[in-house]
């Protein structure tokens, strides 16, 4: 179940379970203001949910009971901004987008993520744990988002997804 945050309509806490996410999605439809180009909009709604399945199958596997993943969506200043809480362990991400696939040969020294194929087709990740990194590079590289996670003061941390509204 959905709790309101501190932060009132734009922020809610869901229990950390997989079988949330259609509640997780109906809030977030609830959200969207007037005028988001829808394309934005989409973007958001995938980086949400797989950073929602990240946070709760990656940040707090392990942690019993597991704690809520914390959403905040804010539309102010000309800037989406969605932000996911989790209570795990700290994860470089900077780090991660920046190792090679397993198996993947990088004549070029590219740090990017994917690396292509001859046909310039992604070499596709041997485990899905990549995948989220792989959607997440490509929202920052391709479309403009602006993508940190930062490990927070008290414990936990922050997925920061920013985009400019036009």
């Amino acid at each position: 179940m959905a709790l309101p945050g501190p932060g009132g309509d734009r922020e809610r806490r869901f229990a950390s379970h997989l079988d949330v996410i259609a509640e997780l999605l109906d809030w977030f439809e609830q959200q969207q203001p007037a005028g988001v180009d829808p394309m934005v909009w989409i973007q958001a709604q995938t980086a949400l949910v797989e950073a929602f399945t990240n946070a709760v199958r990656h940040a707090h596997a392990t942690l019993l009971p597991p704690p809520e993943v914390v959403v905040r969506l804010d539309c102010t200043s000309g800037t989406l901004r969605l932000c996911i809480h989790d209570q795990g362990d700290p994860f470089d991400m900077e780090a991660a987008w920046s190792e090679p696939e397993e198996g993947a040969d990088s004549d070029d020294g590219s740090e990017d993520l994917p690396s292509l194929d001859d046909d310039g087709l992604p070499i596709l990740p041997m485990r899905d744990a990549h995948w989220g990194l792989i959607m997440l590079r490509k929202l920052q590289q391709d479309f403009g988002w602006s993508i940190r996670y930062d490990g927070l003061p008290d414990g936990g941390n922050v997925l920061v997804l920013e985009h400019p509204l036009d």
